[in-house]
Parts: structure tokens; C-alpha cells; sequence
């Protein structure tokens, strides 16, 4: 298997057709096509099948181009630093997490701090099970999760499992979000039994996740309500939380002018057990100083 060879089939992948990708690759179909089957009978899978549109992937074509194409990004990632023909060195640098505004701004802050001239940054702000994903695929450098008591063996059991370590930087106490104009808003401190009666807003996990890939902390004793409200971005539940009376369950960090001023956040009452934050990485990776500066970065960002 060569990088000739992935990248022809991401692009047919990108086309769904044989015919438009060889357009794109300025090669000759039959060419396309020998190379194709040649590759299919060393990996000893098909990759493709045929369609009355063109070529559509197989379950185990959708599992192999996501092993393949982090492979490609690395090579031309290296390909990239490694030039003679560069004059000065790009920073690179990226961070998956999960739906956690004071890391966001953590990043901004490392960000000013670097004041890089050329730059390739991701931030991927996604699900737990996600933030896994990437950085055991190297995707990202790094990932932010948080676990708790109750989640915790089974996480760490999936870390070990892809050689990943998680780091714990801080300790937090569950809060509830809601508006400030909420009814339970003149509370000091919520006993969760009281919020039954109100819509639970939650993230969407992916079909095939378990409940311990949560984006919100499970509780003992807590059950989401009758009323549920499943979203897949921040932004929609920022504009819920601020125009009804739901509510949602999460760190209760709330960075000035990243989070809705409209957004208030309660601690719950009598909660037992803990909520780690932290990061990680795989387990050989040792942290260079860009890694370090920007988890004390987020370590700053997380209120005593």
C-alpha cells in the first residue's frame, strides 16, 4: 500500500465516482481502476461498491479510509515542516474537546501568547467519545475530557485499551445551568430532585456510544425528566437555556464574554462523589512546552 494509492481512494471517496475522480487526478480510468483492485486484494477488503451513481464505500471502506486518512494528513503535515523550501517554521497545534467555553478561551490566551506568524491550529469541540477518537488517531495533540465517579472505571478501561492516559487537572463541583430569570435562579445551591419538573437539555451522543461517553455528568439518584430537549451544538443550547425555563448539567464555568451573560449556573446541593478535569494523550507522548503552557493555560481558567 502506498500514499499514491490512499490518496486515489480518498479522492474517489470524495467523488463517489471512479469516472470524476480520475478528472481530478488527471489519471486514466482503466488505470484507476487496476489500481483500486490491486489495492483491495493486498488489504483483503473491498473498499467500493457500484451503484447506479458511481461507487458508494463498504462498512469496512468507511473503517479503512478512517484509519488511512490521518495517515496522509501526517505525511503531508511533515512533508510540510520539513521543506527546504519553507523560510520560516509553521506552528501547528490541536486540541479536541468537549463542550467546555473556559478551554476555548484558554486556547485564545495560549494563542495571543504565541503570536505565531504562520500558524495551522484545529479545535475540535465535539463529544467524549470523539475527543477519544482523535487523539488516538493523532488528529489531536491533545484532549479534554472530564470523568467522574461514576464513569470513571469505564473510561479509563477504553484509554488503556487505545494506550491512552487521562491526567486529572482539576476537581470541580456539578452545576446546573439555566437563565438568570429562571424560577429555581434565586437558589445558592440546587437539590436536583427539584429541577424533575423542567426540560433537561443534553447533547446528542452518537448512536453507537455508551451512556459513560455523556457530555453531561451523571448523578446518582438523577433521572432526566419527561421532558427532553437532545441538541448537537453549544450555540443551540446556549439560545434554549436563554429563552426557557430548561435547564442543563456541567461544569458551571462561565468565562466572561465567552458564554451568554443571560446564562447563570448553580452548584447541587449535597452532590457525592467527584467530576474530574483533565487531559489526554497517548500513553508515550511526552509534552513539549506549547502543551504545557496551554494546560496551565486552562488550568488558570478554572475557578478555586
Amino acid at each position: 500500500m502506498t500514499f499514491q494509492q490512499i490518496k486515489y481512494v480518498l479522492e474517489i471517496a470524495r467523488c463517489g465516482s471512479i469516472s470524476k475522480a480520475t478528472k481530478n487526478l488527471f489519471v486514466a480510468q482503466p488505470y484507476l481502476s487496476n489500481l483500486l483492485k490491486e489495492l483491495e486484494a493486498e488489504i483483503g477488503i473491498t473498499i467500493f461498491i457500484r451503484n447506479s451513481k458511481g461507487v458508494e464505500l463498504t462498512d469496512a471502506g468507511k473503517e479503512f479510509i478512517g484509519y488511512v486518512k490521518p495517515l496522509l494528513e501526517q505525511r503531508e503535515k511533515i512533508l510540510e515542516m520539513y521543506s527546504s523550501q519553507k523560510f520560516s517554521p509553521t506552528f501547528h497545534f490541536s486540541v479536541s474537546l468537549q463542550h467546555f467555553p473556559f478551554v476555548i478561551k484558554s486556547f485564545v490566551e495560549f494563542f495571543y501568547s504565541k503570536k505565531p506568524e504562520k500558524y495551522e491550529l484545529h479545535v475540535r469541540e465535539v463529544g467524549m467519545y470523539r475527543v477519544i477518537s482523535d487523539v488516538f488517531d493523532k488528529k489531536s495533540d491533545i484532549g479534554i475530557i472530564y470523568i467522574s465517579d461514576m464513569t470513571e472505571r469505564f473510561i479509563k478501561k477504553v484509554l488503556s485499551s487505545k494506550k491512552l492516559e487521562f491526567h486529572e487537572i482539576a476537581r470541580i463541583t456539578p452545576c446546573v445551568f439555566f437563565n438568570k430569570n429562571h424560577p429555581m435562579a434565586n437558589k445558592e445551591q440546587i437539590e436536583i430532585r427539584e429541577m424533575q419538573e423542567y426540560p433537561f437539555i443534553s447533547f446528542e451522543r452518537e448512536a453507537f456510544a455508551a451512556l459513560d461517553y455523556s457530555e453531561e455528568v451523571i448523578l446518582r439518584g438523577f433521572a432526566p425528566t419527561q421532558k427532553s430537549i437532545y441538541i448537537e451544538d453549544r450555540a443551540t443550547i446556549i439560545n434554549l437555556l436563554t429563552h426557557t425555563d430548561a435547564f442543563s448539567i456541567g461544569s458551571g464555568i462561565l468565562p466572561h464574554g465567552y458564554q451568554d451573560q443571560e446564562i447563570i449556573s448553580r452548584p447541587i446541593a449535597h452532590y457525592e462523589g467527584y467530576v474530574k478535569l483533565g487531559y489526554i494523550t497517548h500513553a508515550s507522548t511526552v509534552l513539549n512546552d506549547d502543551l504545557h503552557e496551554f494546560i496551565d493555560s486552562v488550568r488558570r481558567n478554572i475557578p478555586d
